[in-house]
């Protein structure tokens, strides 16, 4: 047994016990051997009464004293020194109240002296520091946009086979079954046997000087082909048996498709011919050294049948080389506002105003030179017409998306439109007309009428589809290289706890009763990977409950039927936040009435979790005492954590606090030698009577 390990109340507490035990013990020993000396049997029943007036005086003066240190000492100096903890390792701002521990003396004062001093003097660093790393973070940003946008997917991945980086086109490639997460291990999205492979003939010196192998990688649901290469960081040394890789992703599922389309088409083409060129040439043959063939009506009308259906043949072979060439063209995803950027350039060296707007960001597969050309051309012949204040809109439509180009004016013929579109464009290109611009993108333009005096021309694209995005309006990319160097723990209870990935989570509920039919009604998440929230990776759903939301729960979290309607059952946003943790550690405030709704549900999820979980409740206890109120109002009040008032009570609002609370917490309880995943659940659990813990299965 540990007395280290006591909490001050406990000792003090003990300390009490003892005086108040060895007084009664002196009382008792005192009149007993008082007794003995005076001889006297009679006094027996006078010296147990008094023993037993002074026994519960001394007992009740005791107890009374101890409750006033314990009131007055000891919980002041158990919440002075959780603020004290607070700001040293929480970064918390607020001034100590001293107010607490008035009866401390010169304590208090001295304590929030030092508070205040270790605050202005982390401002001082913190401003200084910040001055000289503005030119860093302005580079870093510029680096994470230019990554974010490359068309290649990239993603840095530990010797472990753990993902440390991955821009936007990783994140759409990889994230088919579920979305990509830092610390996830990349054979979660891909097959593993091509990766190994490879990996382990660049550790053993394969891949030349550049240290790279090209290798085709299919996702893990098979819906992908991926051509990649494989490269180390570095070269492989004794000290490093496994050194991290850069893997280079690009989707050739449609390319593959189209080459296989291709050579069908041009299998046919022979297998066709073949015996048709054989048959004619026998049959000529046979004509030019026999007199007596050339004028047979039978074979006349066999050569002549069998040139028919080779020509009905070749129109089916043209029908389907024309309804296929539009897949055979080379084209490019572009941007839905570059596409408009580059049209407002364009048409503005030509002396044409054009106002262009795409209100949904879009990616746009189509060959932008043409389409730029092609509306070029248009507006030209348009403002030649007359047509005034031109306007371009590109919105998103089924998998495609349709640009509109509007122009205040007359309406377009079809004729008109169809002479426009004969006529040759300049795209590089010879020959390049309007109409084989729209056949090789295998679309159609048409004229309609708008609203008002305006007139519309309607070009849809078939491929289209919306851009991830940041809060900031960009692509996500997300890294933390420290997991580089990261080894995966064996025992989650021996696990340092900076070294573990935690997913916080929080639910929306229709009631507090889950054993009376309350069901969830939303579900947000966020990871928090090497003590940072990783802002891109966040899981935000509304679940149909399958019931209806009363009114007063509404009322808190504002979340009424008519949101919920189409939203998925727990079934699917379950099994999507069990994807979301898989490998990570648990995190809520009050986890068992949240791990309770989902539980329940385990058989519609199609799993079960088992993660390891830790709890807010507890671990505020852990760090500032039981006596202390646990709400997370209350603690994120201690803790300088604002929760704006429109989030609080909505799931993502309150994950948000939480995981802030979390990681200041975990500060604090390291710096009280709870260093581990088993050290902190062992202190968790001396605190069941507040919350009982979650781990049950550990």
């Amino acid at each position: 047994m540990n007395i280290e390990h006591w909490s001050l109340r406990l000792r003090v507490f003990l300390f009490f016990a003892f005086l108040a035990a060895a007084g009664i013990g002196a009382v008792c020993a005192g009149l007993y051997f008082g007794f003995h000396r005076l001889a006297i049997p009679q006094a027996l029943n006078g010296f147990v009464f008094a023993g037993a007036i002074s026994s519960f005086a001394i007992l009740g003066v005791t107890v009374w004293i101890w409750l006033m240190f314990d009131e007055n000492v000891a919980k002041p100096i158990q919440r002075l020194s959780g603020g004290m903890l607070a700001r040293a390792h929480a970064n918390v701002e607020d001034e100590l109240d001293a107010s607490t521990a008035r009866y401390l003396g010169d304590l208090a004062p001295a304590a929030r002296a030092v508070t205040q001093n270790l605050s202005a003097t982390r401002n001082q660093l913190a401003e200084t520091v910040a001055q000289e790393t503005t030119r860093l973070v302005e580079e870093k940003e510029k680096l994470s946009a230019l990554c974010a946008d490359i068309p290649l997917g990239v993603a840095l991945v530990s010797g472990a086979h753990k993902l440390a980086f991955y821009n936007g086109a990783a994140a759409e490639l990889l994230g088919a079954d579920h979305a990509p997460g830092l610390d996830h291990s990349v054979f979660d999205y891909l097959r593993d046997a091509p990766i190994r492979s490879a990996y382990r003939r660049l550790c053993a010196g394969e891949g030349g000087e550049g240290h790279v192998i090209a290798l085709t990688i299919a996702t893990r649901h098979g819906a992908q082909t991926l051509s990649a290469r494989l490269r180390l960081t570095h070269a492989p040394s004794e000290g490093d048996a496994t050194p991290p890789y850069v893997l280079t992703l690009d989707d050739v599922t449609d390319d593959l498709a189209t080459h296989v389309t291709r050579e069908a088409l041009l299998r046919r083409v022979i297998n066709r011919l073949r015996p048709s060129v054989a048959m004619l040439t026998t049959t000529l043959d046979a004509r030019a050294s026999d007199d007596t063939l050339r004028h047979d009506a039978r074979l006349d009308g066999a050569m002549m049948s069998e040139l028919n259906t080779l020509i009905a043949e070749f129109h089916d072979i043209d029908a389907t080389y024309e309804n296929a060439k539009s897949d055979w063209w080379p084209m490019g995803t572009v941007r839905g506002t570059d596409l408009c950027d580059a049209l407002t350039a364009r048409l503005e060296d030509d002396g044409i105003a054009l106002s262009a707007d795409v209100p949904d960001p879009l990616d746009l597969t189509l060959d932008a030179v043409q389409i730029i050309s092609l509306i070029d051309h248009i507006a030209q012949h348009l403002t030649r017409d007359g047509a005034k204040a031109l306007s371009l809109l590109i919105t998103p439509e089924d998998t495609g998306a349709m640009i509109a180009l509007g122009w205040s004016g007359e309406p377009l013929s079809v004729d008109r439109l169809d002479g426009w579109m004969r006529s040759e464009i300049d795209v590089g290109l010879a020959n390049m007309t309007g109409r084989a611009i729209l056949d090789l993108h295998a679309t159609e333009l048409w004229p309609e009428q708008g609203r008002g005096s305006r007139a519309v021309l309607k070009l849809p694209i078939r491929d289209a589809h919306r851009r991830h995005m940041t809060a900031q309006g960009r692509r996500t990319v997300a890294y933390d290289f420290d997991l580089l160097a990261k080894t995966p723990p064996k025992d989650v209870m021996d696990a340092p706890l900076s070294d573990l990935t935690y997913v916080v989570f929080d639910t929306e509920t229709t009631g507090l009763l889950p054993s009376q039919g309350d069901e969830i009604c939303q579900i947000a998440a966020l990871r928090v990977v090497n003590n940072k929230i990783i802002h891109g990776e966040v899981l935000d759903r509304l679940v149909n409950p399958g019931r209806d939301i009363p009114a007063a729960s509404t009322a808190v979290h504002h979340i009424t039927n008519a949101m919920v309607k189409d939203a998925p059952a727990i079934g699917v946003v379950g099994k999507q936040l069990h994807s979301f943790s898989r490998g990570a550690v648990l995190v809520a405030h009050n986890a068992p009435f949240d791990l309770e709704f989902l539980r329940r549900h385990e058989v519609d999820i199609g799993a079960k979790f088992t993660n390891p979980v830790l709890d807010t409740v507890l671990l505020s206890a852990v760090v500032f005492g039981q006596s202390q109120d646990h709400t997370l109002d209350a603690i994120c009040d201690r803790l300088g954590v604002r929760i704006a008032p429109e989030a609080r009570h909505t799931a993502m609002g309150d994950t948000l606090a939480t995981a802030d609370v979390f990681i200041k917490m975990v500060r604090m309880a390291q710096e009280r030698g709870i260093n581990t995943f088993g050290e902190m659940l062992v202190q968790m659990r001396k605190h069941k009577r507040l919350l009982q813990d979650a781990n049950d299965h550990l």
